[in-house]
């Protein structure tokens, strides 16, 4: 989602651009009259949405397994596209059809004289030999894409139903053209995980947005009969697989939780007129890795860290001052910053504190009001997570939070968590264990002795 208005920005202008300099018509020309009108018609779409399904499965499995041969082969690379080229060669000999891009036949299909006219033996074996084609092309490290191979696929499969039905079930469309754009969105959609951006690509290429209706019955069955399948080897099952969300999702009390609450007083800082010998002897005494230098006007002017007074030498720590050696590009950190946040920011930057400043009038003076460091948000982390579990109950959309106590009578008390047939989407957040001592104290007074973080119960 945090893709989204960049992306949308970017298809406009690059949409704009296209547009004056190569016309706006759309990629395919379709007959007049396809809005959808007959609700009979949907079990037309539902066995149409079937057959992509499992076709768009088969195109998946073989296009990884193909490139899966060509990488076992052991050959050096550049012969491979060759042997790759020279297959494809010889299954255009025998049908010439899979050449090129093959949206030449599916804009023949578009109409039913067309399409009649077509040897029904092209029609049944155009697709399948478009998915071989496609994976000895790119599968053997050839150049080419699998988004064009995908909706001729599609389109041809919705030209094969119309074919195989016409003149034998009734209320069939008069044209193919239905069936070819709903088999581009249901195939294509389906394989790449993208069902409404397909069907809005599909619709925009034929420039035809009254399909959409029955599309979404066969884009729905394809997409579930693949089930996990994908077309992009890279792609990842949820977000919370994703390096950039990882935090988010593996802490998501974090996303609850402001930098104002987990952030520590200044403790110590410098002003840029002191000298690095006295500075030195404070971070020692003070056993600090550094602190923020602050002007006299009561602004973040950088940090200074000791290992940047340790590359200097003696006699220019006793004779330089702080605003010599201050590093001025630093990290800062907002007071109103979540937590999950402020931890990526700074395992990003390799770095395990920085310092937390506020932002004052229309100039941006950066005033320091306290330091944040990674242990700050740990602690601040199991002080929330035994003071206030509720906070964890609408951090993710989706999720429901509960909680429970154990009774001696309940199966799971006694046995590891890994026997307790837990649904594989739980997280346990935190189990509090209490001695006999504590829980004779009164409600409020007893503390967990034991939290497992996320990461540990896993």
């Amino acid at each position: 989602m945090e893709a989204m208005i960049p992306a949308l920005i970017a298809s406009i202008v690059g949409y704009s651009v296209f547009g004056v300099w190569g016309g706006w018509e759309p990629l395919f020309t379709t007959p007049p009259g396809l809005a959808f009108t007959s609700p009979p018609q949907l079990f037309y779409y539902v066995l149409l949405g079937i057959v992509c399904g499992f076709v768009g499965k088969l195109y998946a499995r073989g296009f990884s397994g193909i490139s899966s041969l060509f990488q076992r082969i052991p050959l050096p690379r550049w012969i491979k596209p060759g042997i790759g080229g020279l297959c494809i060669g010889l299954i255009c000999m025998a049908v010439p059809q899979v050449m090129g891009t093959g949206y030449g036949w599916v804009q023949v299909s578009m109409w039913s004289s067309g399409l009649l006219s077509l040897p029904l033996w092209i029609i049944l074996i155009l697709p399948f030999a478009k998915i071989v084609t496609t994976g000895l092309s790119i599968g053997s490290g050839g150049s080419g894409g699998i988004f064009g191979p995908g909706i001729v696929i599609g389109g041809m499969l919705g030209a094969l139903v119309w074919r195989l039905c016409y003149h034998v079930l009734p209320a069939l469309p008069a044209m193919p053209a239905p069936f070819i754009i709903v088999g581009m969105m249901a195939l294509f959609g389906s394989i790449t995980h993208a069902p409404l951006g397909v069907m809005l690509i599909a619709a925009e290429m034929t420039n035809n947005l009254s399909i959409l209706a029955p599309a979404m019955i066969a884009v729905s069955i394809a997409t579930v009969l693949v089930g996990d399948t994908t077309i992009f080897v890279s792609q990842l099952p949820t977000r919370a697989d994703s390096p950039a969300h990882q935090l988010q999702f593996s802490f998501p009390l974090l996303s609850t939780l402001v930098v104002q609450q987990a952030m520590s007083p200044l403790k110590l800082s410098f002003t840029p007129e002191q000298t690095l010998i006295e500075a030195e002897m404070l971070l020692r005494e003070k056993t600090e890795s550094g602190a923020p230098v602050i002007g006299q006007d009561g602004q973040l002017q950088g940090v200074l860290m000791r290992e940047d007074i340790h590359l200097l030498s003696q006699e220019e720590r006793t004779t330089l001052q702080v605003k010599d050696a201050v590093n001025p590009a630093v990290l800062m950190i907002s007071p109103d910053d979540k937590l999950d946040e402020a931890l990526e920011k700074l395992s990003s930057k390799r770095i395990d504190w920085a310092p937390v400043v506020e932002v004052e009038g229309f100039v941006n003076m950066n005033s320091a009001i306290g330091v944040l460091s990674v242990s700050d948000i740990i602690r601040t982390y199991r002080e929330m997570l035994t003071k206030s579990p509720h906070h964890i109950r609408s951090v993710v959309d989706g999720t429901i939070m509960l909680e429970t106590t154990m009774e001696p009578s309940m199966q799971l008390v006694g046995r590891p968590l890994r026997e307790a047939r837990l649904p594989e989407e739980t997280l346990v957040v935190s189990m509090p264990f209490f001695s006999k001592r504590l829980v004779k104290k009164p409600l409020g007074e007893t503390e967990p002795l034991i939290h497992l973080l996320p990461d540990e119960i896993r």
